[in-house]
This record gives structure tokens, C-alpha cells and sequence, in this order.
């Protein structure tokens, strides 16, 4: 007797890209894909209608990122299944999914390598995270991470603002968005206020 095929609920805010998801999974022998999502309320309320075996939910949606969406769906049922697919191979963001619950973390540029092999490895319980991503993760391990109001005043730096701007923005005083700055600086091991948005870009403190 055959076993029943996996269940999946694909989630991606751009509707080609999640087609040719779909298409991929569909083609599949034993993959059964049963409801679609393009922002992380419409995945949560089709995984409460489907209860599929797997989400697989891109970490950037308009309303959502993964990881709330992944802690979204692991509140309605303890033990689903969550693959990550992202373009960002940064250890922080890679590390809030797993900590929401996620049990994959796939780089979009893997897909047509790896995401069947690994839908079918995450929806048996087991945890995949790409090579580039699983480096990083090793490369940061134990190291300080950035708290929200640190993450705040890189985001200031981001948008161009300089030190009042950001404390204006915040409510905080200069004084105060300057030793956030710095400790976050010292954090990252950075040598500038450039330097460490640059590195909080890439290991993907900010989003």
C-alpha cells in the first residue's frame, strides 16, 4: 500500500517565483502541494484550514518575515514542519527562523539542487540549513548579538540619519544612541559606523 503524499502549503510573495515552486514540488512523485500563500496571514490562516505536513515560506513577505510566520503556525500545532527559503545567508537571520521553530533554511539559489531532497528531509523531521548559511552560523557561535534598540539605531544609520536625527526618531538622547552605536560597533568588530552597518547587512541583523 502507498503512503499518502506530503501535503505542502508553498508561501512566496511573488507570484512566478512561487509558481515555479509549486511546479517543482508538483512534479514530484509523493508531493502533494495543497494550498498557496503570498503574505504571512494568508499562510497562517491556510495552514489552519489545510494542516499540511510542510510550510515552505520565503523569510521576507510584505506583513510577516519567516520566522513570525514560523512561530505563527508552530503555535496552532506544536509539531509543524517549517522550511525556510531565503536569499539571505546571514547567520542572524538565519538564526531567528531556527529559533521560531524552523527545521530548514535553504538559499533560494539552491533550489533547483537541493529543495526537493530537502522538503522531503524537513517534512521526516530533520533539520537542513544550506553549507553558506551552516558556515556562518559556526564562524558566529556564542558570539554577542545585537539587542532590538541596537538593531533601532543601525537602522537610523541605514536610512542616512546621523546621531540626533536617530535620537529624535527613537526619544532617546545623542548620548544614549551613541553608546548603542558603539556597543554594537564592538559587537560586530567594526572599525566605523559604516563598517558596522555593513557587517549587520550581511549577517542580517537588519531586514
Amino acid at each position: 500500500m502507498n503512503a499518502p503524499p506530503l501535503r505542502l502549503l508553498v508561501v512566496d510573495d511573488h507570484p512566478l517565483f512561487r509558481a515555479g515552486v509549486v511546479a517543482m514540488l508538483a512534479s514530484e512523485a509523493g508531493l502533494q502541494v495543497v494550498a498557496e500563500a503570498g503574505t504571512g496571514h494568508e499562510a497562517v490562516e491556510a495552514f489552519r484550514q489545510h494542516r499540511p505536513d510542510l510550510v515552505v515560506t520565503d523569510l521576507m513577505l510584505p506583513d510577516m518575515d519567516g520566522d513570525r510566520v514560523t512561530a505563527a503556525v508552530r503555535a496552532i500545532d506544536p509539531e509543524a514542519r517549517v522550511l525556510v527559503l531565503t536569499t539571505y545567508p546571514g547567520d542572524a537571520a538565519a538564526r531567528r527562523a531556527l529559533d521560531a521553530g524552523a527545521l530548514g533554511y535553504l538559499l533560494k539559489t539552491s533550489l533547483v539542487d537541493d529543495l526537493v531532497s530537502t522538503v522531503r528531509a524537513v517534512a521526516a523531521g530533520q533539520r537542513r540549513v544550506s553549507p553558506e548559511v551552516a558556515q556562518q552560523l559556526a564562524e558566529h557561535h556564542g558570539g554577542s548579538v545585537l539587542s532590538e534598540r541596537e538593531i533601532d539605531v543601525l537602522r537610523g544609520v541605514a536610512d542616512g540619519l546621523e546621531n540626533k536625527q536617530i535620537a529624535q526618531r527613537l526619544g532617546l538622547s545623542a548620548d544614549t544612541v551613541k553608546e548603542y552605536l558603539s556597543n554594537a560597533m564592538g559587537k560586530l568588530h567594526a572599525t566605523n559606523r559604516a563598517h558596522a552597518l555593513s557587517i549587520a547587512l550581511t549577517r542580517g541583523f537588519l531586514r
